[in-house]
C-alpha cells in the first residue's frame, strides 16, 4: 500500500468564489473650452451650443415630412434638442464612441426616438430613396475628400423626401487660424481650379490646432456649395457667411465669414 498516496488529501476547488466582474468600458466627453469640445477621434470638434443653421435644424425637425438625419453628430449638439422637441432622429458618426456618449445623455423616453447609424459619408451610409424629412450636415464633410463632395449631396438628394430640407455649415478659407492659407486660395479662385480650399497640410497652417484634426480639410465657399447643390437638383432657400461663436478662441476669428451654412429643399416635383 502506498502510505504517502492514501496519507494525501485533495482539496476540492472552491467553486463558491467568484471572479471579479470588470465594468464595461465607459466613455465621457471631453470638457467644453473656449465654446468647443474636442472629438475622441482628433476630427475637429462639436460646438458646444448651436448657432444659426443648427437651431434652423433643431426647430424644423419636429415638423419634418419624415425621420431627421444627423450626419456626425458626435455628442448630440442637435441630436438632443432635436428629440426634445419630438422629432425622431437618427444620429450618425464615424466614431461609435460617440454615439454611445450621446445615447447615455438620454432618458429612457428620447431613446425611443433615437436611432444610432455609425458610418463614414458617402459610401459608409445608406437609407431608402424618399425616407428622411431632414438631414444636417454641421462641420463634417470639410474632412472627405473633394471626389467624395458630389456623391455625398447626391445622396443626401435621393434620401430626402420631397420637400425635406438639407441644413449645411463648414468650415471657410477665412477661418481665423487658416490665414496663411488665403493667399494659395485667392491664388487657386483667381486661376479658375477645382476645389481652390483644400488645405493638404495642417500642421503646417495650424501648429497649435494640428493635435485636434485629421491631416487635411477642404475648406468650403459659396461658389462651391451653390454649384454641388444645384447639380443634384436641391432649391437653396438661404446661403450666408456665419461668424465664429463669440466664446471662440480669438485665433480663430477673421472677418465674420469664418463658416458657410445653407438651407435646401428637395423640390416636390424632380425633373
Amino acid at each position: 500500500m502506498n502510505i504517502l498516496a492514501s496519507s494525501m488529501k485533495i482539496r476540492p476547488r472552491n467553486r463558491t468564489s467568484k471572479r471579479k466582474e470588470r465594468s464595461p468600458l465607459t466613455f465621457r466627453q471631453p470638457e467644453e473650452k473656449e465654446a468647443l469640445v474636442v472629438t475622441l477621434n482628433r476630427m475637429g470638434y462639436m460646438l458646444s451650443q448651436p448657432e444659426k443653421y443648427n437651431q434652423a435644424f433643431i426647430d424644423f425637425a419636429p415638423f419634418a415630412p419624415g425621420p431627421v438625419l444627423d450626419i456626425g453628430a458626435a455628442y448630440g449638439l442637435a441630436t438632443i434638442p432635436a428629440l426634445e422637441k419630438g422629432a425622431f432622429v437618427i444620429a450618425n458618426d464615424l466614431d461609435e464612441r460617440h454615439l454611445k456618449i450621446l445615447k447615455n445623455k438620454l432618458p429612457p423616453s428620447l431613446r425611443k426616438r433615437l436611432m444610432l447609424k455609425p458610418g463614414r459619408m458617402p459610401n459608409g451610409l445608406e437609407f431608402e430613396e424618399n425616407s428622411l424629412g431632414a438631414v444636417l450636415a454641421s462641420r463634417v464633410l470639410n474632412f472627405i475628400a473633394p471626389e467624395e463632395l458630389l456623391p455625398s449631396f447626391e445622396k443626401i438628394f435621393r434620401w430626402l423626401r420631397p420637400g425635406g430640407k438639407f441644413f449645411f455649415l463648414g468650415a471657410t478659407p477665412y477661418m481665423g487660424n487658416f490665414q496663411r492659407f488665403i493667399p494659395l486660395y485667392l491664388k487657386r479662385k483667381k486661376e479658375g481650379q477645382k476645389w481652390p480650399g483644400l488645405l493638404e497640410n495642417i500642421p503646417f497652417y495650424a501648429p497649435n490646432r494640428a493635435c485636434d484634426l485629421p491631416q487635411f480639410i477642404h475648406l468650403l465657399d459659396e461658389d462651391d456649395l451653390r454649384q454641388l447643390s444645384t447639380k443634384v437638383g436641391l432649391i437653396i432657400e438661404e446661403m450666408s457667411y456665419s461668424p465664429a461663436i463669440e466664446e471662440h478662441p480669438q485665433e480663430m476669428k477673421f472677418d465674420g465669414r469664418e463658416q458657410i451654412g445653407f438651407i435646401a429643399f428637395k423640390p416636390e416635383e424632380v425633373l
